[in-house]
Parts: C-alpha cells; structure tokens; sequence
C-alpha cells in the first residue's frame, strides 16, 4: 500500500512539474511563440489550398508557413479560414485600441487553443483601416483572413502591413486579392521616360534584376490604387501600389518609400489620392525575391496628374576607353561592365572618373579601411556607377586623410563584375582611389547619406559599442540611462526619452520597414534594420557608451552601423543594404560623456 501511495506521489509531483514548466514564460518574446509554432513534420489536418475559392483552414497556413525559409515571405496573398481563438494579450494590439487601425489575433480550426495560426497586424475589412463604429474582432468570430504568409524567426504568421480581415461572420467589404504566379495583364513600355513600364512590366523587370537593385533608374506609369504612407514632412516619401485602372482588382506594383516631385524630400504641395496618374521614376528591386517594388529612397514622383517637378534627366553619352589616360564615365562603365559575363570579373584593371553622387559607407579606420559609393557624371544619382568596398589612395586602406561628400570628384581604378548579371560594380577590394578632388558640395543630397561615418570612430568590444566624437576631448561630465527602467511597456515603440539633465534619447524608424521598440525579455531597445538612434546633449557630446544585449551574441547591429556628429547631436543609423533582415542592434544602458 505505501507502495503505491509512493508511486502516486511521484506522478502527481511530475504532472505539477511540467505544469509549472508551461508557464514559465520564454526567455525571448517572438511574435506567435507557442502553439503556432509548427514543428519539421507535417501537421494531419490540414486543408483547403489558401486560394479565394478554397481558403487554407488553420492548420494548412501553419504548414505551408512552415515551408519557408526563416524571414521568407511568401509571393502570393493566401486566404486563411477560422475561428478567433484569442485576442491580442495588449490592449493597444486590438482593432479598437490601435492608432495604426490594424488587429492582431489568434485563429483555430474549431476556437480551441490548439494548432493556432498568429494573424499579426493586419488591416480591417476591405483592406481598410478600423475605423470609429466598426465591429472590433472578438473571441469565437468566424473569419477569413487574406494575407501574406511569412516565417518570422521560426513563427508562422501574416506579414505585417500585408493582411486584412476578408470577412468577419459572414460579412466582406470586398478587396480580394488574387494569387498569381505570374502578374495578370499585359505587359507594355520598355521603363523610358517615352515609353513607362505599366505595373506588369515593372515586376516583370523586377524579377529579372532579382533581390539587388537595378542598375539603371527605370519610368513606370500607372494609377494610384492604394497609399500605404501619405507624403508628410516627417520622412518626406510615400508608400504607395500603382495599377493600370488605379484598383487593386488589377496587377498593382509598389512604389516604396519614393521621394516627391523633383527627386526632393516632401514639405509642401499636392498629396496623393486614388485614381491619380502618376509616372515613377527609379531604381527597382525584388526584395527577397518575392517583393517587385522599387529601392527605398531611389524613387521619386516624376509627375502627378501631368505636372512635373524638375527637369527631365537626359541619358548620359559614354565617353572614355578605360584607361588612366582616358577614363571612362560612369555610363561607359556601365555598358562596359554590363557586356561582362554574370558575375565574372574583369581580366584587367579600368579607369572610371565621375562625382560621388550617394555614400553608402565611408572610409572608416577600422579593419575593412574601404567604401561605398555611388559615381556619376554630373554627381546626381541619375546613371551612377556602383564603387563596392574600394580601397583608398595609393591602393592601400584607409587609416587617415579626407573622407567623401556627395559632389566631389575622383578616379577610381580596379577590376569590375557584373554581380548576379544585372549589377554593375567595383570588386571587393580589387579597385582603388587613384585621386579625390574635393568638390562644393550639389549632387542630388549634399547632406551625409547612410553610412556616411564622418567624424565619429567605432570601436566594438563583446557587447559594448564605444563610439568617439574625433573632433572633442571628453570632459569629466556623463550621465548614464537604463533603458531598462523607465517604466515602457513590452513591445511598446519608443520615440523619445528625456533625461534628468535635459539630454534627449530619440528613436525613429527612418528607412527602416519596422519601427523600433522596448522588449521586456531583453531589457533594452531594438533597432531594426535602418532604423535611428539620436542623442541630443546639452553639450556637445565627446564619447558614447553603449552595452548591448547579448542573447545568441552581441546585439552591436550591423557591421554598416555608423554615428555621426552635428552639433550637439549624435545620430546612429543601424544601415543595411534593405529596409529589414541583417542584425538588429539593442541598448540596454547608455553613458553619455559631454566635451570639454
């Protein structure tokens, strides 16, 4: 008999154990970490073929998702078929509390809490914003939901700014969208000012050019059929789909983060509404293979409603040979380069001379001693030439000496490829600075563009990030922040801290696809991909401290993260060649060290 009251015991005492086991919350908070998270084996159940005819009921979108690749988004929208199961654990998350008017639920087959799929920030029904007297989602409302599927650090959900609810208990305001493997429509234009893409042709170039940037600035004419972002003074672009009859009913094509009229930030003049005409003018990618759209601020509206905001750019005339007596330009570059077998180096060492037009990333005195930049004739980013990880003046890395602006003039020499076969470019540290003529300043943006380290060094040491104003002698006077502290709560998007001597802490989105936030589990911020990190002292500020979170490495950001220094005010940008992916970069304390 003790016996057996042993043996009891023991399997009370394990089922109490892995009770307290499921509540112990996750050392790291992912978006849809539990249920929805489905293994390497197929989930039984699942059904329907995620189309508008036949929806994927919950289990089918969590193995299809599945399928993808970690940060993979899939081409299509998908139509998913359940059951609210769970509402957002935030009240700001929800349909009635959320400034932004989108919702964030769980759905099941049946309601129950098993095999639940993350339905994560998506629009209301018609693809529209919730708006005041609408229905908010609530527990046990059938729904079917069209979205973009994607694996978000191994959780199945919809893509965020790419989902709304298609129908909620029966009721739909329409706003279907339907997967194609293949734009509908007929494609037109060859992407000239004379003759515009339409929005076929666009993704259809697109996707030749794959997942980096085209090599040219193309036209593409359409009507407007959806704005994501409105042009406004704060960033100064606009988020927004074109089609050929201004609906999304038709193949639509994104133009992402494109700058206003006359290639120039937006601070005042018309906005944009659906059904307007616009032509398009700029670079175009396939973002992660599956995204036609064009390159974040290297679009800009060339006209809205026929009216124009500069002057039309003119094809440039290739002049040159290649040779140090006789440069190319950065047009004869191009053609040079294109004429070059995919992704095969040349054989011989060219000469290319042109102005800076953008910088990527500047001459640092660290271990890569290179830079990034963009040539052009004229120094406008109008047939630019991509200079990838040059080295300095007499073919050596960079240690000291004049850093690049937008505007001046140099002779680049080196071994170039046509990467991936559509992008014309220096080798990695193949090419060199043969001369830099500093310039006065124009080209499309003389301000400091991303990854422009003028004055600030950065040094890295596990999970610390120090970074040095050049041109000032620390003082004895710092103040230190824990972020870790001020009372925000998990997931909530800071933009402004103010501490006690007056010195501002600011973060903002920027380029960046995602805003930056505070997360409990980490005890700090993260900056994503572009994002901006702005110190404002009551001083000039001599010396940056920060400690970083460390979980699976040092969260420092990416390798492209650079500071600068105006003023009093330090920004740090965590640059990278997209709007999202690369590393993300999370504060935890800060130590503030003002000049002398």
């Amino acid at each position: 008999m003790k016996n057996l009251f042993s043996k009891l015991m023991l399997v009370a005492l394990m089922v109490t154990a892995f009770t307290a086991c499921e509540d112990v919350p996750s050392p790291y908070d992912v978006p849809g970490t539990g249920s929805n998270v489905p293994g390497a084996v197929e989930i039984p159940g699942g059904e329907g073929e995620g189309t508008f005819a036949v929806p994927f009921n919950t289990i089918a979108a969590l193995n299809f998702g599945s399928k993808l690749a970690i940060g993979e988004t899939s081409k299509n929208y998908m139509y998913i078929k359940g059951v609210v199961s769970k509402l957002a654990p935030a009240e700001k998350d929800r349909f009635e509390n959320n400034s932004y008017g989108n919702g964030t639920f769980y759905i099941s087959a049946d309601g129950g809490h098993g095999n639940e799929f993350y339905v994560y920030r998506v629009n209301y029904l018609g693809n529209k914003k919730f708006a005041s007297g609408d229905t908010p989602v609530a527990v046990g409302d059938n729904v079917i939901i069209c979205a973009k599927i994607t694996n978000y650090n191994g959780t199945i959900e919809t893509n965020q700014g790419e989902g709304f609810v298609y129908e909620l208990n029966g009721v739909n305001r329409g706003g279907e969208i339907l997967p194609s493997d293949d734009p509908e429509g007929e494609p037109s234009g060859d992407g000239t000012l004379e003759n515009p893409f339409n929005a076929v042709a666009a993704i259809k170039y697109a996707e030749e050019v794959g997942d980096a940037e085209s090599p040219k600035n193309v036209y593409i004419k359409g009507k407007v059929a959806k704005i994501t972002e409105q042009y406004s003074t704060n960033y100064g672009n606009a988020t927004f789909s074109i089609s050929d009859d201004g609906t999304t009913a038709t193949t639509t094509f994104t133009i992402y983060r494109a700058l206003y009229l006359g290639n120039k930030k937006y601070s005042s003049g018309d906005l944009l509404a659906e059904g307007d005409e616009v032509i398009v003018c700029g670079k175009v990618t396939n973002f992660k293979g599956n995204t036609p759209e064009t390159v974040t601020g290297k679009a800009y509206l060339y006209s809205l409603n026929g009216v124009t905001g500069g002057d039309t750019p003119q094809p440039a005339e290739p002049k040159g040979t290649g040779t140090a007596a006789d440069p190319f330009n950065p047009m004869a570059a191009i053609n040079y380069t294109s004429a070059l077998p995919a992704d095969q180096e040349s054989d011989k060492d060219i000469y290319i001379k042109g102005k800076v037009s953008q910088i990527k990333f500047n001459y640092v005195a660290d271990q890569y001693g290179n830079a990034t930049f963009y040539i052009s004739e004229d120094g406008t980013t109008n047939n630019e030439f991509y200079c990838f990880r040059t080295l300095y003046l007499n073919n050596e890395k960079y240690t000291q000496g004049d850093l690049l602006k937008v505007g001046d003039e140099v002779v680049v020499c080196g071994k170039v490829v046509n990467y991936k076969g559509n992008t014309p470019e220096t080798v990695q540290n193949k090419s060199y600075l043969v001369s830099l003529t500093p310039g006065a300043g124009g080209g499309d943006d003389p301000t400091p563009g991303p990854g422009t380290q003028t004055n600030v060094t950065k040094e890295i040491s596990g999970t610390t990030m120090t970074l040095t104003y050049n041109d000032a002698t620390p003082s004895s006077n710092s103040i230190t922040v824990n972020l870790g502290e001020q009372g925000w709560s998990n997931a909530q998007e800071v933009t402004e801290l103010t501490l006690t001597d007056g010195t501002k802490i600011t973060f903002a989105q920027g380029d960046g696809k995602n805003a930056p936030k505070y997360y409990d589990a980490t005890k700090g911020m993260r900056l994503y991909a572009k994002n901006v990190m702005g110190i404002e002292g009551i001083k000039t500020v001599a010396k940056v401290v920060i400690e970083c979170d460390n979980y699976q490495g040092a969260n420092v950001g990416n390798d492209e993260l650079y500071a600068s220094v105006t003023g009093k005010t330090m920004t740090i940008i965590n640059e990278w060649s997209t709007n999202s992916g690369g590393s993300q970069f999370r504060p935890k304390t800060v130590t503030i060290t003002y000049a002398e």
